[in-house]
C-alpha cells in the first residue's frame, strides 16, 4: 500500500495552497481503502477524501489524506429509449463524462463543463452550474462505509441538496451510477456557450478553488461580496477575484492562514451589511488550532 509521510498538499489543490499532511495515501482498490479506514481508526486519525482538490484548501493535517486517482473505471450501457446507463468511479475526472454527453447529445451533464473535479467528488458536494445539478440524473451510489462494508443506496434513499450530500458522512464513495436521456435538441452550441461564459465571467486562468460561498437562499453570494468591497480585496497572498467576487486565487504564495482571514472578513461584511450569514462552498482542513486562532 502506498503510504508516504510529510507531504505537502499544494500540489494536489486547484488553488495552490496546502499545508502538510501526516500521512498521505494513494489506494489502489477499494480492499486497500477499508484498509487504510481501519488504520486510521486504530491509530484514532481523521480521514480527508481528496479527488481534484478544486474546493479543496488545507492547512496542515494531522490524519490521512486519501487519494483517489487509481479509482478510473467507467463503463456505458446503451438502453435505447431508456437513454445511456453509464457507471463511474469515483476517481474518474469529470471531463470524461461531459465529454460522453457531448458525443451522445445527453441532457444536462454537459452544463458542468470546466468544473474541474472527480465524479465521487462532484457526486459528494452535488456540484451543480448553469441550472443543472448532477445528482439529476444520478441512479445509485456505491460507497464504502465508516464500519469497513460497502453499500449500495438509491438516489431516493440518500438526502441531496442545493451543494449538499450525504456523503462523506455515511461513508467513502466507490462508483456512481446514472441513466442519461439522449436529447433531440442539439446541445453542441449550448455547450460552447458555457465554456465561453466560463472564460468571460471566471477566473479560469489564476490558481482558484471555485467558488468560495454558497448562495443564499434567493441571493447571489458574488454580487452580496462586490456590493460590500471584496471583489479585489486582498489579505497576503490571496484575492476575491476582479472578474466574480466570489472567486478565491492565489495571488502570491497565500497561505491557509491568509485564506482563512479574507474569509473571515467577507463572511462579517455581509453579515454586517446584509444579516446574511454566508456559508463556504469550498472545503477548508487544517488544524483546530488554525482556526482557533481567528476566534
Amino acid at each position: 500500500m502506498d503510504i508516504r509521510r510529510k507531504v505537502r498538499l499544494d500540489a494536489f489543490t486547484t488553488i495552490g495552497i496546502g499545508g502538510i499532511a501526516e500521512y498521505f495515501a494513494v489506494p489502489r482498490d477499494q480492499e486497500e481503502l477499508a484498509d487504510l479506514i481501519k488504520l486510521a481508526q486504530d491509530k484514532g486519525k481523521p480521514i480527508h477524501i481528496l479527488g481534484r482538490g478544486a474546493n479543496t484548501i488545507f492547512g496542515d493535517f494531522e490524519g490521512f489524506v486519501v487519494y483517489t486517482k487509481n479509482f478510473s473505471n467507467m463503463s456505458v450501457e446503451d438502453e435505447g429509449n431508456k437513454g445511456l446507463r453509464v457507471k463511474v468511479a469515483a476517481g474518474v475526472d469529470l471531463h470524461k463524462l461531459v465529454k460522453l454527453a457531448v458525443d451522445e447529445n445527453l441532457e444536462g451533464v454537459y452544463r458542468l463543463v470546466g468544473l474541474p473535479a472527480t465524479v465521487g467528488g462532484a457526486v459528494s458536494m452535488n456540484a451543480g452550474a448553469f441550472g443543472y445539478e448532477i445528482s439529476e440524473h444520478l441512479l445509485s451510489v456505491k460507497f464504502l462505509g465508516w464500519d469497513g462494508n460497502v453499500y449500495t443506496a438509491m438516489k431516493q434513499d440518500l438526502n441531496f441538496s442545493y451543494r449538499n450530500s450525504p456523503f462523506p458522512s455515511l461513508g467513502v464513495v466507490l462508483e456512481c451510477e446514472f441513466l442519461f436521456q439522449r436529447t433531440n435538441r442539439p446541445i453542441f452550441e449550448e455547450f460552447q456557450s458555457i465554456k465561453r461564459l466560463r472564460k468571460e465571467k471566471q477566473p479560469i486562468n489564476m490558481p482558484t478553488s471555485g467558488s468560495t460561498f454558497k448562495n443564499p437562499q434567493g441571493h447571489a453570494a458574488g454580487k452580496l461580496l462586490e456590493e460590500v468591497g471584496m471583489k479585489g480585496f486582498r489579505i497576503g497572498g490571496v484575492a476575491f477575484s476582479e472578474v466574480h467576487a466570489n472567486f478565491l486565487i492565489n495571488v502570491d504564495r497565500g497561505t491557509f492562514q491568509d485564506v482563512l482571514k479574507i474569509i473571515q472578513v467577507a463572511k462579517r461584511r455581509v453579515l454586517e451589511t446584509f444579516g446574511i450569514e454566508l456559508e463556504e462552498e469550498v472545503v477548508l482542513v487544517g488544524k483546530r488550532d488554525a482556526f482557533a486562532r481567528l476566534d
